[in-house]
C-alpha cells in the first residue's frame, strides 16, 4: 500500500462534499446574517457556550471563546433566545435583512438581567462556563475553566483533570503525569494543546507527560469522551484538549499572576513560585489581540522508598524473593511554561492566530538505593527470618548475600514546544478553518552517573516480609562499618529522546437550507512524525584511591525504612576530577540496543452531517486514517558481541464510523447517546526495532507489525442541568469491544526464549458513570456558600492473552491500569471573600505489568488522597491561597500477584502551596 490512498482518499471527500454543498445551494432563497457578541460587563468577561436559538430550534449555534457568534437566517423577522446557566434566557425580536449582517449583542452582566437571576461571581464564574459548554456542545464532553483550576490545589495539567468524572492519574515522585480516562491505559489516551497532538518526551511511550505543562497555561481542560469524525481518532478512553488563554476571553487588557513557594515537609525544604499574563485588545476596532504567559515554579522534594523482586514459593511452600532494595529520592524540579497568542480579527468573521506554547522541567536527582541481592530468604512461621547467600543450601559456606550501595545523580529536561499558525472564516452559508503546526519534544540527560559500592560481610535478620515495609537489620558484620564497602564500577550515561511532528489540516463546513437545521462538513488531517533515542553509556572501573572506600563519602540521610549509609551528593564532582585515573568501557549492550529512529506518517479525511430538528440532534460521520511506519534499529549478540542494523516498514488503514444523537427532553434535561470507532497506536516501546540475543540464545525483539487497537465505542449519557445553583446531576453507561490488544510476552519455543509485543485476541470494558455537583443555595444565608460535587465511575475489564507455549490455554487478565473503581468527592464554601475546599479521589488496584504467569504480575495498589485548598480575597485585586496536598500521607503501594507481596511501597509526605495572586 502506498502513500497514494490518503491523498486520494481526501480528493474523494472532498469532492462528495462539493457535490452536496454545490446542490445544497441550489436551495437557498434570500437569507441574511445576525452577528454579535455576548459578555457579562459585571464580571467583565465574554461568555462562551451561551446557546443562541432562533425561532424555536428553526436555527441555534453557540457562541465561541470570545463571546461572538454568526447565525443565518431567512430574511425577514426573527425571534432569537440566549440561554446561559445561571441567568434567565433573554429574548429579542430583529429584523434580518439580506444586504447586510445584522448586529445583535447582549449584556448578562446587566443590571435588569442581573435581578432576574443569581449573580455569578468568584467559583461560580468557572463553574458557569464549564457547564454551560458541556450542556451546548453536541456530543459527551467534561469540561474544566481556569478560573475553577485556580481553586485547586494542584501542580500541573494532569492533577488538574482528576477533578473530572471518570478520569484519575497515574503519579511520578507523588506527582500527577499521565491521565486515566474510564479507568483505561493512559497510553491510550490522545492529548493535544489549541487542537494540536502533542509530541512525546517519553523513549517509550506516545502518552503526553502533562506534568510538564504548569497550570498558567491553560484556559479550559476539555475532555472528550465520544469522538466525533472530525477528531483525531487515536483515542480509545478519551481525549484531552488544552486550550491556551486569548486575549479575547476579556473585554479589556488583563494582568494577572501571582508569587508563592512550595513546601515539603518530607525534605522539609522550602521554594519559590511565580507567574504573570498579559492580555490586550488594540487597534480601532479592537482587531488585535495579544496575550502571554510566563510562570516559573521549584520545588524541592522527595520520597521513600522500598522494592522487591518477584516473589517465589521456596521448599516449605513459603513466598520469598531474591532481591531487597531500599531507596532514598531526593529532587529539586524547576517547571516553566510561556504561552503567546497572537491574534488578528480584521472583520468579526475573520480570524488569523499565530500561538506558540513552551513548556519544560528540569530534575537534578540523586538516588541513594541500597541493595541486598544474590540472596535467599529463610522464613520461620511468624513471617521473620535470615538472608543468607542465594547458594548457600548448595554450599554452605555461601552465607553472605551480595549488598550495595548505590548513588544516582541524574539530570533530566523534558520540554516540550508547540507552535501553531492558521485562520477561520465565516461567511454566510460557510466555515473554512486551517491550520499549519509544528510540534516538538525532548527528553535530554546530559548524565546519569551511577555509583556501585559492593560488600559480602553482611547478613541479615528481616521481619515483616508478608507486609508493605520488610525491615533488616544486620546479624552478622557492622553496616556502618564503612570500610567493608568498595567501590565495584561508575556507570555513567547520556541521553537524548526527541520527537517532532509536522501537522497540517484543514476544514470546510456548509449550512444546508433545509426545512430544519444542517450543515455538512469535511476536512484532512495529516500529522509526519519522527521519533528517536539515543543511549550512551560508559562503565568506569578500577577506581583512584580518593574514590574506592565509602569512608569519607558519606552523609547522613532520612533512614525512614533502613539504617544503610547514604552515599554523598558529591560523589560526582570527585568522579570528574579523577575520571581520567579510571580505566573505561562503552558498554556496548546498553548504548546500540536501546538506539532507535521511527517516522510514522498518518493522513486522515472525514466527512460529517449534523441535522437538528430543535429537541433532536444527529450527527453521522465516517474517517479513514491511513498510517505507515518505518522502524529502524540495532542488533545485539551478547555471545559475539557483534552489532547490526535492522529495518521494517509496515501500513495500516481503519474506517472508522460514528453516530452521535442528543435530545433535549426538556431545557435542561439532555440524553446523549453515541456509537464510535476508534484506536490506539502502539507505543513506541513496542514498535522499537531493537533486538537483544543473550549468551542462551535467548531473544528480546520489537515488533513494528503490530496493528493498533481497534474499539468500538457505545456511550448513553442522562444529564440535568440545574440553572438556579449551577449544578448537573448525570448518570451514563459506556461499553467498549476492544480488539488487537497488546502486551509484551516471553514464549518458551523449541531451543530458546522469545521475549516481544504481542497483538491479543479481544477484550472488553464497561461500566457506570455518575456525577452530581450543586451549589447549595437553598441553605440559610450562612449557609448558602456551601457546594457539593461528586463522582463516581464503577467499570469492568477483560483481556485475552494468547497462550505462552503451544498447548497451553490462554488467559484471561485485566486490561493493562484499568481501575475497577475511580471516584472523587468535593466539598467547598465561598462567602465572605473566603474560599474553603476539602477534597478526595480514589481510585481502584490496577494490573502495571504482566509477568511469565499470574504470580509475577504485578499490580498498582489502591489509592486516597485527601487535598485541602483555601483562599482570601481582599480589595478585589488580590487574593492570599493555602493549598495542602496529600493530607494523609497516601503512599503508592505495589504488589506482585496479591497484596501483601511487595513490589513497591513510596512515600511522598505532604506538600503545600501558598502565595499571592494578583488581578488587575
Amino acid at each position: 500500500m502506498t502513500k497514494r490512498l490518503p491523498i486520494t482518499l481526501t480528493l474523494l471527500l472532498t469532492t462528495i462534499w462539493t457535490l452536496i454543498s454545490c446542490a445544497s445551494s441550489g436551495w437557498a432563497g434570500e437569507r441574511g446574517m445576525i452577528t454579535g457578541k455576548v459578555r457579562d460587563s459585571l464580571n467583565n468577561i465574554n461568555l462562551m457556550g451561551v446557546l443562541v436559538d432562533a425561532d424555536n430550534g428553526i436555527a441555534k449555534t453557540v457562541t465561541d471563546r470570545d463571546g461572538g457568534y454568526t447565525l443565518s437566517l431567512p430574511a425577514g423577522e426573527h425571534t432569537v433566545t440566549f440561554s446561559y446557566l445561571g441567568y434567565e434566557p433573554v429574548t429579542k425580536t430583529i429584523d434580518v435583512s439580506v444586504a447586510s449582517a445584522t448586529a445583535l449583542n447582549i449584556d448578562f452582566g446587566e443590571s435588569t438581567v442581573q435581578m432576574r437571576a443569581m449573580v455569578i461571581t468568584g467559583q461560580a464564574v468557572g463553574q458557569a462556563k464549564a457547564l454551560n459548554q458541556q450542556k451546548t456542545a453536541p456530543n459527551l464532553k467534561n469540561i474544566v475553566a481556569s478560573d475553577a483550576i485556580g481553586r485547586f490545589p494542584d501542580q500541573n495539567a494532569a492533577e488538574a483533570l482528576d477533578r473530572i468524572p471518570g478520569v484519575s492519574i497515574e503519579r511520578d515522585q507523588g506527582e500527577g503525569r499521565f491521565v486515566i480516562i474510564r479507568g483505561i491505559d493512559p497510553h491510550l489516551n490522545g492529548a493535544s494543546v489549541d487542537g494540536i497532538s502533542l509530541a512525546s518526551a517519553d523513549a517509550d511511550t506516545r502518552a503526553v507527560l502533562l506534568d510538564v505543562l504548569p497550570m498558567n497555561v491553560m484556559e479550559t481542560l476539555v475532555v472528550t469522551k465520544a469522538l466525533t469524525a472530525d477528531m483525531p481518532a487515536d483515542s480509545i478512553g478519551g481525549h484531552v484538549d488544552i486550550i491556551t488563554p486569548s486575549a479575547y476571553d476579556r473585554n479589556e487588557r488583563t494582568l494577572h499572576g501571582s508569587i508563592g513557594g512550595n513546601y515539603s515537609d518530607l525534605t522539609d525544604d522550602l521554594t519559590e513560585s511565580g507567574q504573570v499574563t498579559f492580555g490586550d485588545v488594540l487597534g480601532k476596532n479592537n482587531q488585535f489581540g495579544v496575550l502571554a504567559s510566563v510562570s516559573f515554579d521549584k520545588r524541592e522534594f522527595g520520597s521513600d522508598n522500598i522494592e522487591a523482586d518477584p516473589w517465589e514459593h521456596n521448599t516449605d511452600g513459603q513466598w520469598v524473593t531474591e532481591e531487597l532494595q531500599f531507596r532514598e529520592y531526593n529532587l529539586t524540579r524547576e517547571r516553566m511554561g510561556v504561552t503567546t497568542n497572537l491574534e488578528f480579527k480584521p472583520l468579526e468573521s475573520h480570524n488569523y492566530f499565530l500561538r506558540g506554547l513552551y513548556g519544560s522541567y528540569t530534575d537534578h536527582e540523586y538516588r541513594n538505593r541500597a541493595v541486598i541481592g544474590d540472596m535467599m530468604m529463610r522464613p520461620d512461621s511468624a513471617g521473620t527470618g535470615t538472608i543468607v547467600g542465594e547458594d548457600f543450601e548448595d554450599d554452605p559456606g555461601a552465607l553472605f548475600p551480595t549488598t550495595e550501595i548505590q548513588l544516582k545523580d541524574r539530570e533530566e529536561t523534558q520540554k516540550n514546544w508547540a507552535i501553531s499558525a492558521g485562520g477561520k472564516h465565516k461567511l454566510t452559508t460557510w466555515t473554512v478553518d486551517y491550520k499549519l503546526a509544528y510540534s516538538y519534544a525532548e527528553q535530554d540527560t546530559p548524565f546519569d552517573t551511577q555509583f556501585q559500592y559492593a560488600t559480602e560481610a553482611l547478613n541479615y535478620f528481616y521481619a515483616g516480609a508478608d507486609s508493605d515495609t520488610p525491615l533488616v537489620s544486620a546479624s552478622d558484620g557492622d553496616i556502618d562499618d564503612l570500610g567493608i564497602y568498595e567501590l565495584d564500577a561508575v556507570e555513567d550515561s547520556t541521553q537524548l529522546v526527541e520527537e517532532e511532528s509536522w501537522i497540517v489540516s484543514a476544514n470546510i463546513q456548509k449550512e444546508l437550507n433545509t426545512a430544519f437545521q444542517s450543515h455538512i462538513k469535511t476536512g484532512f488531517h495529516v500529522t509526519l512524525r519522527n521519533k528517536t533515542n539515543d543511549l550512551e553509556t560508559f562503565v568506569y572501573e578500577d577506581a583512584p584511591d580518593q574514590l574506592t572506600s565509602l569512608e569519607g563519602n558519606t552523609r547522613r540521610g532520612r533512614n525512614a525504612f533502613s539504617d544503610f549509609p547514604q552515599a554523598s551528593h558529591n560523589l560526582r564532582e570527585r568522579f570528574l576530577g579523577t575520571r581520567r585515573l579510571f580505566s573505561s568501557e562503552r558498554d556496548l549492550e546498553a548504548s546500540v540496543v536501546e538506539d532507535y529512529e521511527t517516522d510514522e506518517d498518518t493522513y486522515a479525511g472525514y466527512i460529517l452531517g449534523h441535522v437538528d430538528f430543535g429537541r433532536f440532534s444527529l450527527i453521522p460521520g465516517i474517517r479513514m486514517e491511513y498510517t505507515e511506519i518505518d522502524a529502524r534499529g540495532n542488533t545485539f549478540d551478547e555471545d559475539s558481541e557483534t552489532v547490526g542494523r535492522q529495518q521494517r516498514s509496515h501500513d495500516y488503514t481503519n474506517v472508522l464510523p460514528s453516530l452521535h444523537a442528543k435530545y433535549r427532553l426538556t431545557d435542561n434535561l439532555l440524553f446523549y447517546a453515541a456509537w464510535t470507532n476508534t484506536i490506539s497506536r502502539p507505543q513506541w516501546e513496542e514498535t522499537r526495532y531493537g533486538k537483544f540475543t543473550d549468551d542462551d540464545g535467548n531473544v528480546e525483539i520489537g515488533n513494528p507489525e503490530l496493528d493498533p487497537y481497534e474499539a468500538m465505542n457505545w456511550d448513553a449519557t442522562l444529564s440535568y442541568y440545574m440553572p438556579g445553583s449551577l449544578g448537573i446531576a448525570s448518570i451514563g453507561f459506556f461499553f467498549k469491544d476492544i480488539d488487537n490488544f497488546i502486551y509484551s510476552q516471553t514464549s518458551e519455543l523449541e531451543d530458546y526464549e522469545l521475549t516481544t509485543f504481542r497483538n491479543g485476541e479481544d477484550g472488553h470494558i464497561y461500566g457506570l458513570e455518575l456525577a452530581y455537583q450543586q451549589k447549595l443555595r437553598f441553605l440559610p444565608w450562612f449557609l448558602n456558600g456551601f457546594s457539593v460535587e461528586g463522582n463516581l465511575t464503577l467499570s469492568n475489564s477483560e483481556a485475552d492473552l494468547l497462550a505462552t507455549e503451544a498447548g497451553d490455554a490462554n488467559r484471561t487478565v485485566d486490561f493493562i491500569r484499568h481501575s475497577d473503581t475511580v471516584g472523587a468527592v468535593a466539598l467547598s464554601y465561598e462567602k465572605f471573600n473566603f474560599f474553603l475546599r476539602l477534597s478526595g479521589s480514589y481510585r481502584s488496584n490496577y494490573l502495571d505489568a504482566i509477568g511469565e504467569n499470574p504470580s509475577e504480575d504485578r499490580y498498582i495498589d489502591d489509592h486516597f488522597q485527601l487535598d485541602f485548598s483555601s483562599s482570601y480575597t481582599f480589595r478585589n485585586r488580590y487574593t492570599l491561597y493555602l493549598n495542602l496536598v496529600n493530607l494523609t500521607d497516601e503512599p503508592l503501594k505495589a504488589y506482585f500477584g496479591e497484596s501483601g507481596r511487595l513490589s513497591q511501597y513510596e512515600e511522598y509526605g505532604l506538600a503545600a502551596r501558598f502565595g499571592l495572586k494578583f488581578n488587575f
